[in-house]
């Protein structure tokens, strides 16, 4: 069990790290940022901006610490696609741009791919949620085995009363 948790730690600590170039250059140069999406023609998109730069700081941070996994989760595919599918269309490209587009294309789709399994395997008991829930201290006790196999029960007989009987001759 404490080999499942450290896998699901370490995943967990893999995909953070996944998002910390993007956020350090999207908080070093936000105007940069919404003009880049307003070069794609998004409206509101220093509101936009700054939503996705707060989903992939505070979304990272979440999931390292194991709180709150399916908002942040969701949050970061949310955000991961977004800008995926706005800023990296390797398709509409040529030369070596079009490689370097696709290589981040399809790493933000892993991106994506790991927080899908993140979603369905939760955080694991080395995390802030199963902390505040009390799990995390509990070491889970193994149920014994029984040696020989249960033996089935025996179904009980449906009693009939008199008066039914009697019905059934009559109607005969």
């Amino acid at each position: 069990m404490n080999t499942t948790n450290a896998t699901l730690l370490a995943g967990r600590v893999f995909l953070a790290a996944c998002f910390l170039p993007s956020v350090i250059s999207r908080a070093s140069n936000l105007s940069g940022f919404a003009a880049s999406l307003a070069s794609k023609g998004l409206p509101y998109t220093d509101l936009l901006a700054a939503a996705v730069m707060i989903v992939e700081f505070f979304g990272p941070v979440a999931l390292i610490l194991g709180l709150a996994p399916r908002l942040a989760g969701l949050s970061l595919i949310a955000a991961t696609l977004l800008t995926t599918g706005i800023l990296h269309r390797f398709w509409e490209m040529s030369g070596t741009i079009r490689m370097v587009e696709q290589a981040v294309f399809i790493a933000n789709v892993g991106a994506v791919a790991g927080l899908l399994l993140y979603l369905v395997s939760g955080p694991g008991q080395w995390s802030w949620q199963s902390w505040w829930r009390g799990e995390g201290a509990k070491p889970q006790k193994a149920r014994k085995k029984s040696s020989k196999p249960r033996a089935p029960r025996a179904k009980p007989v449906p009693v009939r009363s008199p008066s039914a009987d009697d019905e059934l001759a009559e109607a005969a």
